[in-house]
């Protein structure tokens, strides 16, 4: 018997439907790992790493930053010396921890940035400082992964 060609197999044996979706599953159903930024608050506290890009002559860069969050704002210094002025440009401020799939987390900022003097009282003058107006605040963490 020949298998009808619009009908395709998975791995196990089971039966996908035209949309890919096999007997027992709903649509719009699926996986996510997207939490709550709340509940990362020990990943803004204490950064293992923490990167901001932007578009500069119309390509990507990177820098990392050092970050502070303290009463909702995130204030990223860039190392002063050669490095881009970020004021008043859209960045992206990326918050990451995790060297195995299921211990990937972090925390991503899209934002405005605005040149601030210094972050606290105390901070070297070897940083610029800006603070980063969200517009939008994503967060993930792979372990806590359940269905959507």
């Amino acid at each position: 018997m020949t298998p009808d060609p619009k009908e395709r197999v998975t791995r196990a044996g089971g039966r996908l439907d035209a949309a890919g979706r096999g007997a027992g599953d709903a649509p719009g159903r699926g996986v996510t790992r997207d939490v709550e930024p709340s509940t990362l608050k020990d990943l803004l506290e204490r950064p293992p790493r923490a990167t901001v890009a932007f578009i500069d002559n119309e390509q990507a860069d990177v820098l990392p930053v050092r970050l502070q969050y303290r009463a909702d704002t995130y204030r990223v210094g860039v190392a002063s010396k050669g490095a881009t002025d970020l004021h008043d440009r859209e960045v992206v401020l990326v918050i990451d921890d995790g060297p195995y799939f299921f211990e990937l987390r972090g925390i991503s900022v899209r934002g405005k940035a605005r040149r601030i003097e210094r972050a606290g009282p105390g901070e070297r003058d070897e940083l610029t400082w800006y603070v980063i107006e969200p517009r939008r605040v994503l967060a993930w963490n792979y372990a806590a992964m359940r269905e959507a």
